[in-house]
């Protein structure tokens, strides 16, 4: 009770919790473009909104910084693009201070690294927020099931049954109307075979910005600290694609 009181009182949360990502007259605000880019359902992307909010705060309170999980920083790498919006309002007048995202030099001293750092983020989330982190955001090994097109179990059952009926009509109805519905059957499995083919494309794209292993650690600090206690950057261990972040050049 005490501890959420001290996060009610504390000015850095107010400003976080009543700063929105989206703006106000946009027609395609921040929040549904990051649902289309990632494939996922409203519900989920305001939960890592959120989450991407909880995660800045700790990355400014703690002394070794935070470190966010993979889906967390979707949602700061995006935040990231609107360049006006993060270097303008939100570090100066929300954050008070600067936040930078660096690459990482990479390597198993540096993942080692990382993975203690991510474990002590999600101790102090426990101890600060008083809560358990959402499994669905911060589990670094568990990916996200709330994507709008969940699995394609079913679409794959409806194309071995519509090749069935094609075969069927093919070797027993040689009739033109035979012949018209296996030319428009076939069309649909066309149809079905590409949007199943590009949604895995995208997925694939996504399960493998991490450089390769699926797994995301990073770091942050703010204005002079970061996870190695002194140096003003800090930085990611999924190679050179990802990044931690660091304050105050």
């Amino acid at each position: 009770m005490e501890t959420k009181l001290i996060l009610q009182n504390d000015p850095l949360w107010k400003r976080l919790q009543n700063f929105s990502l989206d703006h106000p007259n946009a027609a395609f605000p921040f929040s549904k473009k990051l649902a289309k880019e990632e494939n996922w359902t409203e519900r989920f992307t305001a939960k890592a909104i959120e989450e991407y909010k909880k995660f800045v705060y700790l990355c400014c309170t703690l002394p070794n910084g935070a470190s966010p999980s993979e889906i967390v920083d979707k949602v700061w790498h995006m935040h990231l693009i609107y360049t006006r919006n993060y270097w303008e309002k939100f570090c100066p007048e929300i954050l008070q201070r600067t936040l930078h995202h660096h690459p990482s030099n990479g390597g198993q001293k540096e993942n080692e690294k990382h993975k203690t750092w991510f474990n002590e983020t999600l101790k102090s989330y426990r101890e600060i927020f008083q809560q358990e982190p959402p499994q669905e955001i911060w589990k670094p090994d568990l990916k996200p099931s709330n994507r709008k097109n969940k699995s394609y179990f079913g679409k794959i059952v409806l194309l071995v049954l519509c090749a069935f009926f094609i075969y069927s009509c093919s070797e027993n109805n040689n009739s033109g109307l035979g012949i018209f519905f296996t030319v428009i059957f076939s069309f649909v499995i066309l149809v079905l075979l590409i949007k199943v083919f590009s949604n895995n494309k995208g997925s694939d794209k996504n399960n493998t910005d991490s450089g390769g292993d699926g797994t995301f650690f990073y770091t942050c600090g703010s204005d002079g600290s970061s996870g190695d206690g002194g140096s003003s950057s800090c930085s990611s261990s999924c190679g050179g694609g990802c990044g931690g972040c660091g304050g105050g050049d």
